[in-house]
């Protein structure tokens, strides 16, 4: 399992966090956190997010920090990297002991099945962070831990929180004396653990009042453990901060969707990165009904259209809807949709699951088997935790979205995606909601708090809920109730029969859709284009004495349709070659980790050694000082006295020097250095700093954590080093080979953007944008704004035939290399002339930075070697304003 962009970026900033508390205390460390983010967020012209620390009042000094993942973002995954991050980083274990808390115990028997099969992905995550010395206890068995498991494993210990409520005396277990582990507290302090009380020693003879108490509390107090939480909005009560002071963690990460008030949202990970990544499927295609058995009926006809898609597909994906019904003094209840499912819609007994608090079906069914016949669960709070289906594609709520229902758990599993992979058919990376809701509106605003529950922002919310279907005003006119982007409809009255809604549910993804009347008629709406199949379709079912009118509305409907085209719609395209570059007789795209495979670079090429600016001890060896990208950090020997490195008590110097070269080869090891190459580059720095360091072995054991945290740095910047060079050499120098193909384009045509949301131009009308007149993908600022002034600009230009706005970040726009990173270009235009006109906006404050420079020099390469014009424009560019700029780059200006 490959981490994603998103999660390698969640856990370096965790990673630098820690290592900043290590030496300055856990406020300093989340204050730079918070403003590195600032500082990015106004680079890439977004709104930084306002954050104060908040330490714990019982543990002020305790580094307390919560990860904000939206639900399918992989926080379990997340959370078994983080073991390796703390350790290494902070706690400077070799083998940590961990408490992973979960907030139910079904969570807990998912948790503990994966961490504890070795073939899983999670567990192979900590086997591989730890040499395979790992070891999973549930709660109930922490009896088992030896004090061997913590010399010598990682061990973690799962747990719900209840487990460890202090008042709650069902689950005093672990606050107990338990003399099987007696052998964890030989000869160590006994400060601050809880000892014996009188009533205890009364009634056991074997307990002495005032001792120690053999309490896996006291163990945890004494081993000052890592503490994990999950779903940590369900852990912030006062017990919970209690329990956190009893059992005094080294340190405390939190992962939720929705944090609270209380949580230091050390960082966020928004929906949008998920979709990016492929995680999770949108936009949610909504359908409101009158009543639940319309809701039914559609979810059944929408899943029975993705199982004819999904047949197509390379992976084996059989869609699975699933319907919330209400409890027992509700309506519908789960008997009442089941037998709806099963006499109204014939769905075959078999294919239908029952998951409540009674019935679960559910357990040992494997979803994903070919030969497993389950299309349809029914449930009603059951999914809530613990359950899991990327293959669920369809959510339909029985009930009003405003009345208290378990919606958002069924969403979560809705949105997942199959595989994490892109579906070639766009049908199959959508998810679709059939609500009990009268209208779009409604039912959007219904989910609107659901979704922002599991994680989505408001921005996202509203890219992600798109309508499914038509709706009626008071007038008894259809619409299309999309408030972005609507299209003409063309309205069509049925007979009602049981063949007529079959056929036209199967036309759902084609914009068909119907209103029942009281009279017994079907009111048919069409959105947009109606293909000749769909219009024979209708026609068909419409009665003969009306089919000649049917024919004179369809040719209407197409003329409405033909003028409210866009330019994409009326077949206006723009193609924009890649840039390419040739190396060694292959010809690809021009990104750097493409150029750094054809790259021979070593690290034998460089230096092995720390200098003294890099890693820097005081003569009187209690202080030593890291350079942390620039950032002097001080570490002193009462910072934490960590243990010694376990299998370096050896007598001999060269033996111990041995030792903790293999050691820190296994802490700094990376996918794309192997261990060949690494081991005796860092033999090189550790003797570097035994000889022309001048040393001593035993002070760099103290250090060795810290040494590691270097060493990982150095590597990191000699390999940022060598892709500069490699960008350099091949798109820059002399003999760089920069090139393109007609093979290789980014097209914009009508189907691009279909997902981005858009924004109402106001006033203005776009005359040329590709995609809309008076409504475009989203430009940055409001009408006013620089940005959006530089766009009319470009529309302004005679010599522009069309434009787009090119989203950045997005997999279908036009994107130029940078060292590690892609570069969106904001604009891109063609010419009356055939050329492309590509435009990037800078605001005053972004003109003179490193990577504004960068991003011109890779622009110009691009339209020196495609035959292209490129252009960086600013507000004024010596007493030139934005439209004299671009007349300018075309050659229009002025002498």
């Amino acid at each position: 399992m490959q981490l994603k962009d998103y999660q390698k970026s969640t856990l370096a900033a965790l990673d630098t966090f820690f290592a900043r508390a290590l030496a300055e205390g856990p406020e300093t460390a989340f204050n730079k956190a918070v403003k590195d983010q600032d500082d990015l967020a106004r680079l890439e012209g977004r709104k930084p997010e306002a954050r104060a620390y908040k330490p714990l009042q019982e543990l002020p000094n305790t580094p307390y920090v919560c990860l904000r993942l939206p639900t399918g973002g992989g926080k379990t995954l997340l959370a078994a990297e983080t073991i390796r991050i703390v350790a290494r980083s902070y706690m400077r274990r070799t083998y940590p002991l961990t408490l992973w808390f979960v907030p139910s115990d079904a969570i807990k028997t998912q948790t503990l099945e994966a961490l504890k099969n070795r073939t899983h992905a999670y567990r192979r995550r900590l086997d591989e962070n730890f040499g395979g010395h790992v070891r999973v206890f549930d709660i109930s068995e922490f009896e088992m831990l030896r004090p061997q498991d913590l010399e010598r494993s990682a061990c973690v210990v799962v747990s719900t929180i209840q487990s460890f409520r202090v008042k709650d005396t069902g689950n005093r277990k672990v606050y107990d004396h338990h003399e099987e582990l007696e052998p964890h507290f030989s000869g160590i302090p006994t400060e601050g653990m809880e000892t014996v009380s009188a009533e205890e020693a009364a009634d056991n003879d074997m307990l002495r009042e005032g001792a120690v108490k053999f309490s896996f509390a006291n163990l945890l107090y004494h081993q000052r453990a890592l503490m994990i939480v999950d779903e940590a909005h369900n852990a912030v009560s006062g017990l919970t901060r209690e329990v956190q002071a009893r059992i005094r963690p080294a340190a405390i990460v939190e992962f939720t969707a929705t944090p609270r008030g209380r949580n230091n949202i050390l960082y966020s990970v928004t929906a949008s990165a998920l979709k990016n990544e492929e995680m999770i499927k949108l936009p949610i295609r909504v359908r409101p009904h009158d009543d639940w058995r319309d809701a039914v009926s559609g979810a059944v006809a929408t899943r029975h259209m993705l199982e004819e898609k999904a047949a197509k597909d390379r992976d084996h994906i059989r869609p699975v809807a699933l319907y919330q019904a209400q409890a027992k003094n509700g309506h519908p209840t789960v008997a009442e949709v089941k037998r709806y499912l099963i006499e109204e819609k014939l769905i075959p007994e078999n294919r239908i699951k029952i998951a409540t608090g009674e019935q679960r079906e559910l357990d040992g069914v494997d979803l994903r088997n070919p030969a497993e016949q389950t299309r349809h669960v029914i449930t009603v709070q059951a999914l809530k935790e613990g359950w899991d289906c990327p293959s669920a594609y369809v959510l339909c709520a029985t009930q009003r979205l405003s009345s208290r229902t378990a919606v958002e758990q069924l969403l979560g599993r809705v949105l997942r995606m199959p595989f994490a992979a892109r579906r070639k058919d766009a049908a199959l990376n959508c998810a679709y909601a059939h609500v009990s809701e009268p209208s779009f509106r409604d039912a959007a605003e219904g989910l609107r708090d659901k979704l922002i529950d599991m994680g989505f922002t408001d921005e996202e919310v509203r890219e992600s809920l798109k309508p499914r279907g038509v709706e009626q005003n008071d007038q008894g006119e259809l619409f299309d109730p999309d408030p972005v982007r609507p299209r003409p409809v063309m309205q069509f009255s049925v007979p009602d029969t049981p063949e007529a809604r079959e056929q036209l549910n199967a036309m759902q993804d084609e914009g068909v859709d119907y209103i029942p009347k009281d009279d017994g008629s079907l009111v048919v709406g069409v959105k947009g284009e109606i293909t000749d199949e769909v219009a024979s379709a209708v026609r068909h079912h419409t009665r003969e004495a009306d089919r000649s009118r049917f024919d004179a509305e369809l040719e209407q409907h197409r003329l409405k349709v033909a003028q409210s085209r866009t330019l994409a719609q009326q077949g206006k395209v723009i193609e924009v070659p890649q840039l390419l570059v040739e190396m060694e007789g292959e010809t690809f795209v021009a990104e750097t980790d493409a150029i750094m495979e054809r790259v021979d670079w070593s690290l034998a090429k460089h230096p092995a050694q720390l200098t003294e600016t890099e890693l820097s001890f005081h003569r009187n060896q209690d202080v030593i000082e890291i350079d942390l990208e620039g950032e002097k950090l001080v570490y002193s020997r009462t910072t934490e006295q960590q243990p010694p490195l376990k299998g370096l008590s050896a007598p001999s110097d060269a033996d111990i020097e041995a030792s903790l070269v293999q050691w820190l080869e296994r802490e700094c090891r990376v996918p794309d250095i192997t261990q060949a190459e690494m081991l005796p580059w860092i033999a090189g720095v550790v003797a570097d700093l035994l000889t022309r360091r001048d040393i001593n072995i035993r002070t760099l054991i103290d250090w060795q954590h810290q040494i590691a945290a270097r060493i990982r740095w150095k590597v990191g910047e000699i390999r940022q080093t060598e892709r500069k060079n490699a960008q350099q050499m091949a798109l820059f120098d002399e003999g760089a080979k920069p090139t393109w193909s007609e093979t290789r384009l980014v097209r914009f045509d009508d189907s691009i953007y279909r997902n981005v949301p858009t924004q109402s131009t106001g006033a203005f009308r776009f005359r040329k944008h590709l995609l809309g007149a008076d409504r475009a993908p989203l430009i940055d600022g409001d009408a006013n704004g620089e940005e959006f002034q530089c766009a009319w600009a470009l529309d302004s230009l005679e010599q522009v035939d069309v434009w787009v706005r090119n989203v950045a970040r997005h997999e279908d726009s036009f994107f130029l290399p940078r060292v590690g990173r892609r570069f969106f270009p904001d604009f891109v235009a063609r010419l009356n002339d055939g050329r492309l006109f590509v435009v990037e906006y800078k605001g005053e404050h972004l003109v003179g930075a490193p990577e504004a420079r960068e991003k011109d020099m890779i622009g110009r390469v691009w339209a020196k070697t495609t035959g292209n014009v490129y252009l960086t424009v600013r507000k004024v560019s010596h007493g030139v304003d934005v439209p004299g700029q671009l007349q300018n780059a075309l050659g229009l200006g002025s002498d």
